[in-house]
C-alpha cells in the first residue's frame, strides 16, 4: 500500500488515533524517517463572495499500520528532541509547499523553537526555502506557533521582522483569545489577523461581538486583513458576514485534499 493510501486509510480512522504518549521512541523515529506524513489543505474564502482565496496547510501523521496520529500531540513530544522536530517541520514545509494545489495564500503553522532552531541570520533554512517561493503566484504566510511562556513575545516580533525581510508574510493567530499572540507591534506588522469562531462562542455573547468589532475596525484602519477560523456552520458564518470580516476558514468549506509525501 503506498503513502497515500495510507493517509487516506488514517483519515477514515480518526475515531482511532493513536496517542504519541503510548508509542515506543523507535516508533516515533520511524514516523519520520519512513516520512509517514502528509499534509490536507483546509480552503480560505472571502466572506462575500465566497470566492477561494487560498489554503492552510496541516500535517497528518499515521503509524506503519496505517492508523491516525494525532498531529499535535506528536509534534509536542518531539519538543524533548529539538534537532528532530526541526527536520520534521522543514521537511513538512518542503512538502506543502511542493503539493500545494493552487494560487493565492498558502498558509503554513510553523514551530518558533524549530525557527530559531535553524539560526537567527537569513542563513536559516527556513527563510531560504520561503524566500525561493516569495513574490511568486503563491503568497506564503506564516502561522507563528508558540509555546506561550513570557519569552515568546520578544522572540516571536524577533521572527516576524526576519520573515518579513525575507519577503514572506505573517498571520497573527489566535488574536483576543487567552493562549494568543498579542502586542500592539506585532499587531501593526501582520499582514492577517486571525481569529478563532469557536474560542469566541465562548465567551460572553456581548463580550465577542465587542472583541470581534474591535479587531475588524482596527485592522481595516490599517489594512490588515481579517480571518475568522472555525466557522463550521452557517450561523457562523453569517455572523462573521454581519461582522464585516473579510474572510473564514473552517468545516463549513473544508473539502480536504489528501497529498501525501
Amino acid at each position: 500500500m503506498n503513502a497515500f493510501n495510507q493517509s487516506e486509510m488514517g483519515a477514515l480512522l480518526l475515531d482511532h488515533e493513536i496517542e504519541p504518549r503510548d508509542m515506543m521512541p523507535n516508533e516515533l523515529l520511524d514516523v519520520i524517517m519512513a516520512r509517514q506524513f502528509g499534509t490536507y489543505y483546509q480552503p480560505i474564502v472571502d466572506v462575500q463572495s465566497t470566492e477561494m482565496l487560498g489554503y492552510e496547510a496541516h500535517a497528518r501523521f499515521w503509524a506503519w499500520n496505517g492508523r491516525p496520529l494525532n498531529a499535535g500531540k506528536l509534534q509536542m513530544s518531539l519538543r524533548k528532541n529539538p534537532l528532530l522536530l526541526f527536520h520534521l517541520e522543514l521537511e513538512l514545509k518542503k512538502l506543502q509547499i511542493t503539493e500545494f494545489p493552487g494560487e493565492g495564500w498558502l498558509m503554513l503553522d510553523l514551530d518558533m523553537d524549530s525557527f530559531f532552531a535553524g539560526g537567527d541570520t537569513p542563513e536559516n533554512p527556513f527563510l531560504v526555502l520561503f524566500k525561493q517561493h516569495a513574490w511568486s503566484e503563491r503568497e506564503i504566510v506564516i502561522n507563528i506557533v508558540q509555546n506561550h511562556n513570557a519569552h515568546d513575545a520578544c522572540r516571536s516580533q524577533h521572527m516576524m521582522d526576519l520573515l518579513q525581510q525575507s519577503g514572506t508574510s505573517v498571520a497573527l493567530e489566535d488574536t483576543g483569545v487567552c493562549w494568543g499572540m498579542f502586542s500592539l507591534s506585532a499587531f501593526l506588522d501582520a499582514a492577517i489577523v486571525k481569529f478563532s469562531s469557536r474560542a469566541l462562542r465562548d465567551l460572553d455573547a456581548k463580550a465577542s461581538q465587542a472583541v470581534v468589532d474591535w479587531l475588524v475596525s482596527a485592522a481595516r484602519k490599517i489594512g490588515v486583513q481579517t480571518v475568522m477560523t472555525d466557522v463550521d456552520t452557517c450561523a457562523a458564518l453569517d455572523w462573521a458576514r454581519r461582522m464585516g470580516v473579510d474572510c473564514v476558514q473552517g468545516q463549513l468549506f473544508s473539502r480536504q485534499m489528501l497529498q501525501a509525501s
